[in-house]
């Protein structure tokens, strides 16, 4: 048995063995995952060859992602799969488990996956759950077509608009937690199109476009994976949300399926024009591994140390140790005087006081949940739980589902 990335001869066995596995109609897609990515490169194809065969491989996507205010390199596995008749031996594991050091060795801070198999198989490899919130409401409408508007929707148009569309992205990400940086390539390239990254339809005022929302109506179902908007003209929601109902209404469909979270102002203003009841959803399960924990904290520093520099009290020197991560410790030592540090360990350092778990700290790291939602039920010093309150505020938290791979 071997592992390792493949060679130039093994790649038609790697897209033959993913027809087997997830789509025997797939062959043109799978390819296209490689020779129309810019970025790929040999070595992101991982497999296991037994006897001159490929019996199980994977592909790693490499990323950018905003974990909170900060920007982490993210390794993404997808594809994961065995041949039928080697599966049950542990091909996969020990593929999942060299992949791991690969990631390290190509720089990568985070491994991300999206499984659509029982978590139980990753977790068992030291894989943590991250839950993407969603929801669906029917398509009640209280708005009116005769309404008026400062905006024009209008279907998509790539070679007009995506560069406008793309800088929107950026300008509307700056922020957000979760989402994955695009380059101008990323938007063009063909396992980006595959996956449905082009909007439907923008909206415009004066020639210029404030907001854009990508959405597919399939018979009684509207899906909504994406919206973008200038965080200054936040008022263009309302239109793009009046031609989503008219759409629907137009089409037929009778529910709406967002993929990102009630609380964004989209939704806020969709569910407030429904006006009818609100299931909460959740997509296909993300799950999460700490590469290198040391290296991934320290790239939330600058983050950090800005915001102890906005902060409007001073803290003391202290040391906090945070908890275990896929069996690595780290320490936050704060010097009293703006700086940050991140170290293995530290002999002054305190616990954070409470039972935090791998999810909770993984939801903590990003902002899913904020520190002043565990503060009470922690024993650390009131000057440290400040600390850490100013440190992990509560965000939302989007991972946008064309990025999903």
């Amino acid at each position: 048995m071997e592992i390792r990335g493949a060679r130039e001869s093994e790649l038609e066995q790697t897209v033959e063995l993913s027809c087997v596995a997830f789509d025997p109609n797939g062959h043109e897609r799978y390819w296209q995952y490689m020779k129309g990515d810019s970025s790929y490169r040999l070595p992101q194809t991982r497999v296991v060859v037994v006897n001159d065969r490929v019996v199980s491989t994977l592909r790693v996507w490499e990323r950018r992602i905003r974990m909170g205010a900060s920007l982490v390199t993210v390794g993404g596995i997808g594809g994961v799969c065995t041949h039928p008749h080697y599966r049950g031996v542990g091909y996969a594991s020990a593929l999942m488990r060299e992949t791991i050091g690969y990631l390290r060795t190509i720089g990568c801070d985070l491994g991300v996956l999206f499984t659509i198999i029982p978590e139980a198989f990753y977790k068992r490899l030291g894989w943590t759950s991250f839950p993407m919130h969603g929801f669906s409401v029917a398509c009640n409408s209280t708005v009116s077509s005769t309404d008026s508007s400062a905006w024009q929707v209008a279907d998509f148009n790539a070679e007009t608009d995506l560069d406008a569309v793309a800088r929107l992205y950026d300008i509307a990400n700056a922020q957000q937690s979760g989402s994955v940086t695009r380059t101008r390539a990323y938007w063009d390239m063909a396992p980006c199109r595959i996956r449905g990254i082009l909007p439907t339809v923008v909206a415009r005022q004066d020639g210029r476009i404030d907001g854009y929302l990508n959405y597919e109506v399939d018979e009684k179902i509207a899906e909504v994976r994406e919206v973008g908007y200038d965080p200054n003209a936040p008022e263009v929601l309302n239109t793009l949300v009046r031609y989503l109902l008219e759409a629907c209404e137009a089409q037929g469909a009778e529910q709406i399926a967002v993929k990102f979270p009630s609380r964004h102002p989209f939704s806020e203003r969709l569910i407030a024009a429904c006006d009818s009841l609100v299931t909460k959803t959740e997509r296909s399960k993300m799950m999460l591994y700490a590469v290198d924990l040391l290296v991934l904290l320290r790239r939330l520093v600058v983050g950090w140390e800005s915001r102890i520099a906005a902060a409007d009290e001073t803290f003391p020197s202290l040391a906090v140790r945070l908890p275990v991560l896929n069996n690595q410790q780290a320490v936050l030592r704060y010097n009293g005087n703006g700086t940050l540090q991140v170290v293995p360990e530290d002999a002054d350092a305190v616990d954070l006081g409470v039972d935090l778990g791998e999810a909770d700290f993984w939801q903590l790291l990003f902002g899913e949940i904020g520190w002043e939602q565990i503060r009470s039920a922690s024993t650390v010093s009131a000057e440290v739980s400040a600390f850490l309150a100013m440190l992990f505020p509560k965000r939302d938290v989007i991972f946008w589902m064309p990025d999903q791979y």
